[in-house]
């Protein structure tokens, strides 16, 4: 569905017609298609959700600036759209940090929050260098090492689906908007904020991600409420777990997320 969400428009993706709901949030480059091998069996008793956060995909047009607290705004602006008073959110990476920063706004709109190799500390001068290299060569030179990042060798050498999805994604995103972005997410601003944080949480790492190691996670999972968020290994999973690892993310979101089940 299109939805209006205050100074754009984006296309949700849905799932399911009965359970608890549960709001996805992708990486950055990507787009809602993220987590289409998830979505179906997510939604066998949920009501589930993937937006197309401000600057990529469906909502490209989106104004910039990119920062974190419009991003944060626009995830509180989808719920009220799809009347919804709280759910249960998952963030990947850029997700997750768009998730924790609305978190810190509106605590009271998350049923759950779930963080998928996500950082609550952003990385300066890496962030900058990744949007000057666009500003100054475009995307082509960006492809290879944002790939290396995302995937492991192996898939990379099998040119993958998901591979192929994410590198036309880099390869057609609008290189201005690609440093906007960056640079927003910069301005993340989240670390040590979730101490109180009143729902339940769970943080999924990957062990093969290249970006954000497994300790990190960890660490970052004992950082969210008061006894700290449950954490969970993805075997065999790189920085983007759904596109390489999507049984095991769904068994894993599924064994946290609340489901109806049907009773005989």
């Amino acid at each position: 569905m299109r939805i209006r969400v205050s100074d754009h428009e984006t296309t949700v993706t849905v799932r399911g017609t009965r359970g608890p709901a549960v709001l996805l949030v992708h990486s950055l480059g990507l787009d809602r298609r993220m987590w289409d091998p998830v979505l179906d069996r997510l939604a066998e008793g949920r009501r589930v959700f993937a937006y197309d956060v401000r600057g990529h995909g469906s909502a490209a047009d989106a104004p910039l600036p990119f920062t974190m607290a419009a991003t944060a705004a626009d995830l509180v602006a989808v719920l009220d759209a799809l009347e919804l008073d709280a759910a249960h959110v998952a963030g990947l990476s850029l997700g997750g940090a768009i998730a924790q920063t609305a978190a810190v706004a509106a605590p009271g709109r998350f049923a759950s929050l779930t963080l998928m190799a996500a950082p609550d500390r952003p990385v300066p001068v890496a962030f900058e260098e990744r949007a000057r290299l666009a500003e100054t060569g475009g995307m082509t030179p960006l492809i290879a090492p944002t790939l290396a990042r995302w995937f492991t060798p192996e898939a990379l050498e099998a040119e993958t689906e998901g591979v192929r999805y994410a590198r036309e994604c880099v390869a057609s995103f609008d290189p201005a908007a690609w440093a906007s972005i960056w640079r927003g997410y910069a301005g993340l601003d989240v670390y040590e904020r979730l101490r109180d944080f009143p729902a339940p949480a769970l943080a999924l790492a990957g062990d093969a991600d290249a970006s954000i190691p497994v300790e990190g996670m960890a660490a970052i999972a004992a950082r969210i409420g008061g006894g700290g968020a449950k954490f969970e290994v993805v075997p065999g999973a790189p920085h983007i777990q759904t596109l390489e690892r999507p049984e095991a993310v769904t068994d894993a979101l599924g064994r946290f997320l609340p489901a109806e089940i049907d009773i005989p």
